[in-house]
C-alpha cells in the first residue's frame, strides 16, 4: 500500500516537470535569442519571435510609410525559397502592393538565413489593417501576420478622400459657390488606445497654394473655434470648423474673394501625437476658374452731403486674378447721374479693393439704390452686391418742393391727382417726398417724370396736387381707373410705389384742369369748367348756393328800406283832401308840377276845354264835399280852395 502511494507521488511529480518543460519549450518557440525555423521577427531587445506584431503610425499630410523586415530560417540547409509575397487585408488603408526583397543574412547552425524586407504605403484612410508575409519553399509554406494602426483623420467628400498633400477638393465655378457657399465633408478618425483628443485642440491655418498673396477665399479670424461647425452652420467670419463630436467638417468659401481660385488649409492636432510628433494634415481647395468671376461690391448705407462729396465702396474681384485683366473703370449710378471712379483716391490691389467716387450735389432727404458697373475692356458687368444694395442717402437741410404746374400743351389735357400722405404735412413735403410721388406716377401710369407737375399742397396731412397729361377722355378714364384700383383698400400697389405704409396713402380726388387752372370733376366731360380750382365738386356747389342766398337777402333788405322810405314820404308830402285822392291845387308839389312862363301862363297855354270841364266837375265835387281849411305851410294860400286859381292867364 505504501509502495503504491509512493509510486503515485512520483508520477505526479514527473507530470509537473513535463508540463513545465513543455511550457518552457513553447515559450522558446515564440521568443528566442536564436532564429527559429520559419519566419522570425527581430525585436528591439534582440529577441527573435514568430508571434504577430502590431505597429502604429500617423497619417501625416495624408500619407505614411513603414518598412518591415523579417528573418527566414529554413528547416534544412538544402531547403530552397521559391517565392515570398505580402498580402493586405484592407487595401483602402495599406494602399500599395509590397514587393519583398530577399537578402542573404549568413547562416545559423549550418542553415542559410535570409532577410525578407518590404515597405507598406498608407495613402488612404485611417484605421487598422492586417498584412501577411508568405514564404514558399520546395519543402513547406511559412507565413507571418502583422498589423498596422494608422492614426489621425481624413476628410471625405462622398466616398473620396480629399484631405492630404496629394489629394484635393475640387468645387464648381464661382456661380456654383455663390449658390452654395458652404460645403460639408465627412470626418473619419483613428486615435490610439482609449485616448479621445479634443477637437478644440486642432489648429487651423489658411494660406495660398502657391505661396503668393492670400486672397482670403476662406476667412478665418482669431475668434473662431475649431469646433465651431454647429448644426450645419459656421459663425460669421469663420470659414472652417469641425462639428463638436468630430463627425463632420464645414467649409465656407467667400465668392467675393476668388483670387486664384485655390486655397490651402493646414490642420495640426496637438492632442494627438506619436513619438513626440503631432498629427498634421491639409486640405487643398480649388475652383473652376474657366468662367470670369463677377466683380463684387459690399452693400450698405452711404451718406453724402447735399453739396456733394466722396463715396467709398469696398469691392472685390477687380484685379487679375481672378479677372483676365485688371479693371479699366468702375461706374456708380444713382438718380439720373453717373460717376466714374477716381483712380487717384481708389486703392486697387489684392486681395481687397477700395473704390472712391467724387459725386456732385443732390437733394437732401433723397435716397437711392445705386448701381455699380465694372468695365473690363469691351466687357461690362454689373456688380454682385454683398449684404444688399449700395444705398446712397443725401444729407443736409431738406428743401421744400416748389409749386410747378404743368404748362398747357396743344392736344393735351392736364389732369390733377390729389393724393393724401398722412405721414407728411405741408411743412415736410420736401423735394425728396415729391420725387417719391413722381416716381410712383411714373411706375403706375407710365408717364414721363419730366411731365409731372405740382399745382399745390394743402395744409394738414399733405395732399399734393400732382399734374399729368392725358391725350383724351379715354386716357383720362384709364388713368383714373388705375389710380383708384392701386389705392383701393384691397391693394397696396400705390403705397409700395410711394414707399409708404399701405394705410397711410389714399386718393382724394382726380379731375381735369381747365386752361385757367380751375378743376373739372372727374366724371364730367373733358372741357366742362366747374367753379372751384382744386376744391372738390360738393364744396364748390355749397359755396355757390350760400353766396346766392346771401346776395338775395341783401337785395331784399335794400328794397324793403326803399319801400319804407317811399311810404313815409307819400303819407306826408302827397296827402290830399280831395275825394278819391284827387290832388289839391294848393299843394306845393302840384303847383310845382305846373310850368308857367313869365306872363304867368302854364305849359300848354292853359287847360284845354276838356280839362276845364273836368276841373269844373272837380270843383263841384269839392263844393259838395268841402274839406277843412288847409294848414299846410307849403301851400302859400289858406283862403281859397278854387282849383282854377292854379292856372292864371
Amino acid at each position: 500500500m505504501r509502495r503504491s502511494v509512493a509510486t503515485l507521488a512520483l508520477l505526479s511529480l514527473t507530470l509537473l516537470v513535463y508540463v513545465a518543460a513543455g511550457a518552457r519549450a513553447e515559450e522558446d518557440l515564440s521568443a528566442s535569442r536564436n532564429p527559429m525555423v520559419g519566419i522570425n521577427y527581430h525585436t528591439s531587445d534582440g529577441m527573435y519571435t514568430n508571434a504577430s506584431q502590431t505597429k502604429q503610425v500617423l497619417l501625416q499630410y495624408g500619407m505614411a510609410e513603414a518598412t518591415v523586415s523579417y528573418l527566414f530560417r529554413p528547416s534544412t540547409a538544402r531547403e530552397t525559397v521559391t517565392s515570398a509575397t505580402v498580402g493586405v487585408v484592407r487595401k483602402h488603408i495599406i494602399t500599395n502592393r509590397p514587393v519583398v526583397e530577399q537578402v542573404d543574412a549568413g547562416t545559423y547552425a549550418g542553415v542559410p538565413l535570409t532577410n525578407m524586407t518590404f515597405t507598406l504605403a498608407m495613402e488612404g484612410q485611417v484605421g487598422v489593417s492586417a498584412f501577411t508575409l508568405v514564404v514558399v519553399t520546395d519543402v513547406d509554406t511559412y507565413s507571418m501576420e502583422g498589423f498596422y494602426e494608422v492614426g489621425g483623420f481624413v476628410l471625405k467628400n462622398g466616398d473620396r478622400v480629399v484631405s492630404g498633400e496629394d489629394s484635393m477638393l475640387q468645387l464648381g465655378n464661382v456661380y456654383d459657390v455663390i449658390a452654395k457657399p458652404t460645403t460639408e465633408l465627412t470626418v473619419v478618425t483613428k486615435t490610439f488606445g482609449s485616448s479621445r483628443p479634443s477637437w478644440e485642440d486642432i489648429e487651423i491655418e489658411v494660406a495660398s497654394v502657391d505661396g503668393a498673396v492670400d486672397h482670403k477665399l476662406v476667412v478665418l479670424d482669431g475668434s473662431c473655434s475649431a469646433a465651431g461647425y454647429v448644426d450645419g452652420k459656421l459663425s460669421d467670419g469663420c470659414g472652417a470648423g469641425f462639428a463638436p463630436d468630430g463627425s463632420s467638417f464645414g467649409l465656407k468659401l467667400s465668392p467675393y474673394r476668388i483670387g486664384t481660385g485655390s486655397v490651402k488649409l493646414t490642420f495640426k492636432w496637438t492632442s494627438l501625437e506619436l513619438d513626440g510628433e503631432y498629427f498634421t494634415t491639409e486640405l487643398i481647395v480649388k475652383l473652376d476658374t474657366s468662367m470670369a468671376a463677377p466683380c463684387v461690391a459690399m452693400g450698405g448705407d452711404v451718406e453724402v452731403d447735399s453739396g456733394g462729396g466722396m463715396v467709398s465702396v469696398a469691392m472685390f474681384n477687380l484685379m487679375s486674378p481672378p479677372q483676365f485683366t485688371d479693371v479699366d473703370k468702375v461706374v456708380l449710378s444713382y438718380g439720373d447721374k453717373s460717376y466714374d471712379h477716381d483712380p487717384r483716391k481708389s486703392v486697387l490691389e489684392q486681395p481687397d479693393q477700395k473704390v472712391v467716387f467724387s459725386v456732385g450735389s443732390g437733394v437732401a432727404g433723397e435716397s437711392y439704390n445705386a448701381k455699380i458697373q465694372c468695365v473690363f475692356g469691351d466687357r461690362t458687368m454689373e456688380a454682385k452686391y454683398l449684404g444688399g444694395k449700395v444705398r446712397i442717402s443725401v444729407t443736409g437741410k431738406a428743401e421744400l418742393a416748389r409749386i410747378s404746374p404743368l404748362p398747357e400743351v396743344d392736344n393735351k389735357t392736364r389732369v390733377a391727382i390729389l393724393i393724401k400722405l398722412e405721414r407728411y404735412e405741408i411743412e415736410s413735403y420736401t423735394v425728396a417726398v415729391h420725387n417719391k410721388c413722381v416716381a410712383a406716377l411714373v411706375q403706375l401710369l407710365g408717364v414721363s417724370a419730366s411731365n409731372v407737375g405740382l399745382g399745390a399742397v394743402t395744409r394738414g396731412s399733405a395732399v399734393p396736387e400732382l399734374q399729368v397729361y392725358a391725350d383724351d377722355r379715354a386716357m383720362f378714364e384709364s388713368q383714373k381707373r388705375t389710380m383708384t384700383a392701386s389705392m383701393s383698400p384691397q391693394s397696396c400697389d400705390a403705397a409700395e410705389a410711394l414707399k409708404e405704409p399701405c394705410d397711410k396713402v389714399s386718393l382724394q380726388d382726380m379731375y381735369v384742369l381747365a386752361s385757367d387752372g380751375s378743376g373739372v370733376l372727374g366724371g364730367s366731360p373733358v372741357g366742362t369748367v366747374a367753379a372751384g380750382g382744386a376744391l372738390a365738386a360738393w364744396s364748390i356747389a355749397l359755396i355757390a348756393v350760400l353766396g346766392a342766398v346771401f346776395v338775395l337777402v341783401i337785395v331784399c333788405l335794400a328794397l324793403w328800406v326803399v319801400y319804407r322810405r317811399s311810404s313815409d314820404s307819400s303819407a306826408s308830402d302827397y296827402s290830399s283832401s280831395g275825394p278819391l285822392g284827387v290832388p289839391d291845387p294848393d299843394d306845393l308839389l302840384y303847383n310845382e308840377s305846373v310850368v308857367r312862363d313869365v306872363y304867368g301862363r302854364s305849359n300848354g297855354g292853359g287847360p284845354t276845354a276838356e280839362a276845364a270841364a273836368e276841373r269844373a266837375r272837380e270843383a263841384e265835387l269839392r263844393e259838395e264835399f268841402p274839406r277843412p281849411p288847409s294848414t299846410s305851410a307849403a301851400s302859400g294860400r289858406a283862403d281859397t280852395d278854387d282849383a282854377s286859381s292854379t292856372y292864371t292867364v
